[in-house]
C-alpha cells in the first residue's frame, strides 16, 4: 500500500455514530503515516493511555483491506480482543472475530478474513500457535505488543513448576544438584525452609551439555501427553541443548534467551507490523523480549506524547520509616476500599499473586469484610469480565501490568504489590547479575506507568494507585530514576511523596474525599506542582546490540547455525565493553561461547578450546561476582583443573558478603538517615540485656554476613539459626541467647542441655543434607559451674564481647563500602567491591572460627582473616 489517504475524510465517509472526527494526536500520528511510514516494515506507535491508538488501528487496518490486503489486529486476551471487535463494529468495519480452539474457528469468519473481506481480530495464541489454522497477514497490528510476551512463553519455553509439577521438578533438581553442586540455588529447591527471596540463576552451558541427555530422559518419562507442559515438552525436546536453563527456587525454565519470532511464518510474511502501545519504551529492548526485527517509530511531539486522562492518585510508603509502613498503608487502603469494595493487585509472579489473594482476604476478614469473590488472572482473560461485572471483589494478576482496562467504578483502586523489576526467572537473573544492563532499569519504569493506567482511561475517570513496596519510595527517590517517566506522571509522584510525609489519619482523610469525587485539594495540589515538574528524562540507549541478539539466537536455537551466530554475538560484546559495561558486555561473550562450545559437540576441537578461551575471557571481564564464580567452576571442570576450581570455591563466601553489602545498601541507600538507624539498630540489639532485642541483633547480624538467618518460632526453638551455602559448602550455626542476669553469675548445666538439644535437633534436620552443624551458647557470663564443665563437649561458647568485635569488623567495612558505592554507577560499584574483597576471609572462616575455641571463642579468634579496613584510594 504505497498512497496516501486522507483518514479524516475516511472517518466520516464510515458514517459511525460514535467516532466523529480525529483527535489531535491521532490526526497527526495518522498523517505522518501516511507520508511517511506506510512502507516502514517494523513501526511503533507509542501514544498515552486515553489517546487513541484503538481507533488508530482500526482505520489504517480498514484501508489496507480496501486495497484487498489481509489485516489481523492481535490483542493480549479475549475480553480485549472482544473490545476491539466492538469498536471495529461500531466504527463500521466489517471483522472476522475468531476465538478458542483452530477446530472451533468458523470456516466463514477464517474465509471472511483470508480474502479480505473482514479484519480479522483474534488474540495472540490464535494467529502464533504451533499450527495455526489462518493464514499469515498482509498487515499485523500487535496491540498491547508487550503482552505478545506471554504467547510467546507458551510457544518457545518449558516451565516445571515445584508446585506444580512436584515430582517431576524434584528429580530434575536432584539430577541438576548431583552434578553441580555450586549452585545454592538448587539445594533451595530441595529445601523446605528455603529462603523466598533466593536468587535465580542460569546455568552453564558446559554443564548443560554434559546432562542433557539425562534431563531428556526424565522429562519423557515425567511428562504427561495431551497437558500443557507435555505440549511444551513436544516442541522443545530436541532444543535442550540449545535453550538456557534458568534455575529458581519455585522453578525450571527452559528458553532461549531471545524468542526465534524473526522464525516463525506468521511473523515473517506480513508486509508491515504495527506495535501499538502506551509505553514502548526503547524499540531495542521490545525487540530483544519478543525476538522481532528492529522496530521504527513514529516520532510524537509532546504536545501530544506527554498527556494523561483522568485523575491519578499515587500513595506510596515512606522512604524512612519502616515501623509505620503497614498500619498507615493499611489504613489508607481500607478507607478507599469502604467506599469501593473492589481493586487490582498487581504482582510479579504466580505464587506473589496467590499469596497477596490469601493476604487480603484474610486482611478483609480481620476488618470485618467478608464475602469478597477474589479472581486470579489466567491467559484467556476471562477473569477481567466477571470482576468488571461484580459490585465487589479484587483481582489479581501476575506479571502483567497492561492489557487490562477499567472504567468508571468497574475499578478505582490499583495496587502494585512489588517492584516490578522482574517478572520471571531470565528477568531475576538479569537484575541480579548484569546490574549494568540499562535495560533492567527500563522496564521497571515501563511496567510503572503501564500499571499507572490501568483505570483512568478518560477525562472522567479518577483512581488511587498504593505503591505498596518500599522500594518504590527508594528508587523515585533518585531522580536518574525517572528516566522514561513522563512529565504528568513525575508530578503525581512528586505529590504521592509529600503524602508520604503525612501521618496515617490526614492521609485517609485525603484519600476519603478523593474518592467521594473532591478534588479540591489534590488539584491545587497538583496544580502548585505542576510549576516545578522536570523535563522528561529519556533513558539512553547505546549500546543498541538487539538486532544482533535477536538474529544470534535465531541463528543458534532455530536453525543451529552455530558459526553464524558466534559472530552476532562477538559484536555485542565488543559494543558492550566498549561502554565499559560490564557484566552485560561478559553475557554477549558468553553467549557467543555457547555457540562455540555447541559447534564443537559435532566433532570440533577447535571450536571446543575457543569456546572453553572466549568464556575465560567473559568471567575475567564480568567481575567475581557469585553466578560468574559458578561459571569458573564449570570452566574448571571442562579443563579438569581441580586446583583452580578449589580456589573458585575458597572465594565463595567472598562475592557472597559482596551481594549482601549491596542488597543492603539498595535498600538502606547512601544518603539520608536510614543508613544509619540500621546500624544503630544492630548495635543496641547486640547490646541488649533483653532477650527478644538480642535475638532480633543477631538475626540482622547474620543476614549481613550473607547467611539465611531466622528466629524459629517453633516450640523449643533455638534463639538464632544461621544457614550459610557458599558454593559447595554448607554451614548451620545455632545460637542460643543466655544474657539476662543469674543469680549464679554462672553458665549451668541446664543452660547446656538447651544448646545441646539445638545442636542434636540441627544434626537431625540438616546433617544428612550435608551440613557442616556447629552450636553456639553466646552470654555475658565468663565462668561455667563446677558441674557443667565436663559438659560442654562440642559447643562453643561465645561471650557478647565476641560477637561485638566481629560486629563492629563488619560494620566498619560496610560504612566503608558504602562511602565508594553508588546504585547508578557500575564502575564505581566494581571499584568499592575490589576494596572490600582483600578484607573478607575466605569460605568456611566462621566453623573455622569456632573449631578453635577451646571451649570460648575469643575476638581475636572470631576476626582472623577478616581486614581491617578498605584499601581506599
Amino acid at each position: 500500500m504505497t498512497r496516501t489517504r486522507d483518514y479524516d475524510a475516511y472517518l466520516t465517509a464510515l458514517a459511525s455514530p460514535k467516532f466523529k472526527q480525529l483527535l489531535p494526536a491521532q490526526r497527526y500520528v495518522l498523517g505522518d503515516y501516511s507520508a511517511a511510514f506506510q512502507e516502514t516494515r517494523d513501526l511503533g506507535i507509542e501514544l498515552p493511555t486515553g489517546a487513541g491508538k484503538t481507533l488508530i488501528a482500526l482505520l489504517i487496518g480498514g484501508t489496507w483491506r480496501e486495497e484487498g490486503k489481509k489485516v489481523v489486529i492481535l490483542s493480549a486476551n479475549k475480553t480485549l480482543a472482544r473490545q476491539m471487535r466492538d469498536e471495529a463494529q461500531t466504527l463500521g468495519l466489517q471483522v472476522a472475530y475468531m476465538e478458542g480452539r483452530g477446530e472451533d474457528i468458523p470456516i466463514r469468519s477464517r474465509r471472511a478474513y483470508q480474502r479480505a473481506h473482514a479484519i480479522g481480530i483474534m488474540n495472540y495464541w490464535v494467529y502464533f500457535n504451533q499450527n495455526p489454522v489462518v493464514d499469515p497477514a498482509d498487515l499485523l497490528v500487535m496491540d498491547d505488543a508487550h503482552l505478545a510476551e506471554h504467547c510467546l512463553d507458551s510457544l518457545y519455553s518449558l516451565r516445571v513448576d515445584r508446585h506444580d509439577d512436584a515430582d517431576l521438578f524434584r528429580r530434575l533438581v536432584e539430577e541438576l544438584h548431583g552434578r553441580c553442586p555450586e549452585y545454592p540455588v538448587l539445594r533451595d529447591a530441595l529445601a523446605d525452609d528455603a529462603p523466598p527471596s533466593a536468587t535465580a540463576e542460569l546455568l552453564s552451558f558446559i554443564d548443560q551439555v554434559e546432562v542433557a541427555d539425562r534431563l531428556r530422559a526424565i522429562l519423557d518419562a515425567g511428562v504427561s501427553s495431551g497437558t500443557d507442559i507435555g505440549f511444551r515438552w513436544r516442541r522443545l525436546r530436541t532444543k535442550l541443548e540449545q535453550a538456557n536453563l534458568y534455575m529458581s527456587r519455585d522453578a525450571l525454565w527452559l528458553r532461549p534467551y531471545a524468542y526465534p519470532l524473526t522464525t516463525n511464518d506468521h511473523y515473517a510474511q506480513p508486509e508491515q507490523v504495527l506495535y501499538m502501545s502506551a509505553t514502548i519504551g526503547d524499540t531495542g529492548d521490545l525487540a530483544r523480549r519478543l525476538g522481532t526485527r528492529p522496530i521504527t517509530k513514529i516520532p510524537i511531539p509532546p504536545e501530544h506524547a506527554d498527556q494523561t486522562s483522568g485523575r491519578r492518585l499515587i500513595v506510596m510508603n515512606r522512604t524512612n520509616d519502616e515501623s509505620d509502613i503497614p498500619s498507615r498503608m493499611s489504613a489508607a487502603l481500607f478507607e478507599a476500599l469502604a467506599i469501593l469494595p473492589k481493586s487490582l493487585w498487581l504482582c510479579n509472579s504466580e505464587r506473589e499473586a496467590r499469596k497477596f489473594a490469601e493476604v487480603v482476604v484474610k486482611w478483609l476478614a480481620t476488618n470485618g469484610v467478608t464475602g469478597h469473590p477474589t479472581w486470579i488472572l489466567t491467559s484467556l482473560g476471562d477473569e477481567i469480565d466477571k470482576f468488571r461485572e461484580a459490585p465487589a471483589g479484587h483481582l489479581f494478576v501476575a506479571g502483567r501490568f497492561d492489557g487490562m482496562d477499567f472504567k468508571g467504578d468497574e475499578c478505582r483502586i490499583v495496587v502494585l504489590t512489588t517492584l516490578p523489576r522482574a517478572i520471571n526467572s531470565q528477568e531475576e537473573f538479569q537484575s541480579t547479575f548484569l546490574r549494568d544492563a540499562s535495560f533492567v532499569r527500563r522496564r521497571l519504569n515501563q511496567r510503572i506507568v503501564q500499571a499507572l493506567g490501568r483505570c483512568t482511561r478518560s477525562a472522567e475517570d479518577f483512581g488511587v494507585y498504593f505503591l505498596a513496596d518500599q522500594r518504590f519510595a527508594q528508587h523515585f527517590s533518585r531522580e536518574a530514576n525517572r528516566e522514561g517517566i513522563p512529565t504528568h506522571v513525575q508530578t503525581e509522584l512528586d505529590l504521592a511523596q509529600d503524602l508520604a510525609e503525612e501521618e496515617a489519619m490526614p492521609l485517609a482523610a485525603f484519600i476519603k474525599n478523593f474518592m467521594s469525587g473532591d478534588f479540591t485539594e489534590f488539584d491545587r495540589r497538583i496544580e502548585d506542582l505542576d510549576k516545578y515538574a522536570p523535563p522528561p528524562r529519556d533513558a539512553p540507549v547505546a549500546p543498541d546490540t538487539s538486532a544482533d541478539e535477536v538474529k544470534g539466537w535465531a541463528a543458534l536455537f532455530d536453525s543451529e547455525n552455530y558459526t553464524a551466530a558466534a559472530p552476532l554475538f562477538e559484536r555485542s560484546w565488543l559494543a558492550a565493553r566498549a561502554l565499559g559495561l560490564r557484566e552485560a558486555a561478559a553475557l554477549h561473550g558468553w553467549h557467543r561461547a555457547k555457540a562455540l562450545y555447541l559447534e564443537s559437540t559435532r566433532g570440533d576441537e577447535v571450536a571446543r578450546q575457543a569456546a572453553l578461551g572466549v568464556l575465560d575471557d567473559a568471567v575475567r571481564h564480568g567481575g567475581a561476582s557469585s553466578w560468574f564464580n559458578r561459571m569458573r567452576s564449570s570452566l574448571h571442570r571442562a579443563r579438569r583443573d581441580e586446583v583452580a576450581a578449589a580456589e573458585v570455591a575458597d572465594r565463595e563466601y567472598v562475592e557472597t558478603l559482596v551481594r549482601s553489602f549491596d542488597d543492603h545498601l539498595e535498600k538502606l541507600g547512601t544518603s539520608g538517615t536510614k543508613f544509619e538507624r540500621f546500624l544503630n539498630k544492630v548495635d543496641s540489639g547486640l547490646r541488649s540485656d533483653s532477650h527478644a532485642q538480642y535475638q532480633e541483633g543477631l538475626e540482622y547480624l547474620g543476614q549481613l554476613l550473607g547467611f539465611t538467618a531466622s528466629r524459629p518460632n517453633y516450640g523449643g526453638a533455638t534463639d538464632c539459626r544461621w544457614r550459610g551455602e557458599f558454593g559447595s559448602a554448607r554451614e548451620l550455626i545455632t545460637w542460643e541467647a543466655k544474657i539476662e542476669h543469674v543469680p549464679s553469675g554462672e553458665i549451668t548445666l541446664k543452660d547446656l542441655g538447651q544448646a545441646h538439644g539445638q545442636l542434636a535437633r540441627a544434626i537431625a534436620e540438616f546433617g544428612s543434607r550435608g551440613y557442616m552443624v556447629r552450636a553456639t551458647l553466646v552470654t555475658h557470663l565468663d565462668a561455667l559451674a563446677r558441674d557443667a564443665v565436663s559438659s560442654v563437649g562440642t559447643l562453643k561458647l561465645v561471650s557478647k564481647s565476641t560477637v561485638m568485635t566481629l560486629w563492629d569488623r563488619v560494620r566498619t567495612l560496610l560504612t566503608q563500602y558504602r562511602n565508594r558505592w553508588k546504585l547508578d554507577d557500575v564502575s564505581a560499584r566494581a571499584a568499592a567491591a575490589a576494596e572490600l574483597r582483600p578484607a573478607v576471609p575466605a569460605t568456611g572462616w566462621l566453623v573455622r572460627a569456632l573449631d578453635a575455641g577451646s571451649p570460648w571463642v575469643t575476638p581475636d579468634v572470631i576476626v582472623s582473616g577478616w581486614g581491617t579496613a578498605l584499601r581506599l584510594s
